[in-house]
């Protein structure tokens, strides 16, 4: 009996040791928790207005799903002058949406086509404590903890600003927080094989070198 008390004390001594030693070098649950940031991964949407003098439609290029390229012209337009001119696509990417077809009449201002940038994005909370690892233009290690086979790709801190109304409320006495702001942080991720907008990226933030 008392050998069977002496093991479990022994267990009870080596778990408690090893926490305490994880949690002072800021690998504990908690910790790591705290230190990854999650954010659902996003596609830039670039709406093309028709910004000439009123026309038509002579011609439709593209058909949706096609990728085009910046430049590349994606409708023929016969102007009410008589000359034809070209509306080109203002970014790489898919056509995700045809707003006219041939025969339309054309205005200036009118939407006629959404193209997704092969830029994705993923906006990531961060609070004020931890801001400082992070700059505008500083590359990043972005995850993809969910894939089949977990991913990992090159990110880029595009923009941080204040998210005021994203104050983490955190009254705990004995660590002497109260109201840490948080900061939003987008980070812009090239489209890979096997991403998909509404995959969730992650960037811990442990792994960045101050």
């Amino acid at each position: 009996m008392k050998l069977k008390v002496g093991l479990y004390v022994g267990i009870a001594v080596v778990v408690i040791a090893g926490g305490s030693l994880l949690a002072a070098k800021g690998k504990d649950a908690v910790s790591q928790a705290e230190s990854r940031k999650q954010g659902v991964l996003e596609a830039e949407q670039k709406t093309i207005v028709y910004d000439k003098s009123p026309g038509t439609i002579v011609k439709v290029n593209p058909v949706v799903g096609d990728s085009v390229k910046k430049g590349e012209a994606l409708f023929k337009v016969k102007s009410s002058e008589g000359s034809e001119v070209d509306v080109l696509s203002p970014d790489d990417g898919l056509v995700s949406r045809i707003a006219v077809k041939p025969g339309d009449q054309l205005a200036q201002g009118m939407p006629v086509a959404v193209v997704q940038k092969t830029v994705y994005y993923a906006d990531l909370y961060v609070q004020e404590d931890q801001i400082q690892k992070l700059k505008v233009n500083k590359s990043v290690n972005v995850h993809f903890p969910y894939l089949n086979r977990p991913a990992q790709v090159d990110g880029v801190v595009a923009s941080i600003s204040a998210a005021p109304q994203f104050a983490s409320l955190r009254m705990t006495r004995e660590r002497g927080q109260a109201d840490l702001s948080m900061f939003l942080v987008r980070i812009s991720v090239d489209s890979n094989t096997g991403l998909l907008p509404g995959m969730t990226a992650e960037v811990d933030l442990d792994e960045i070198i101050d």
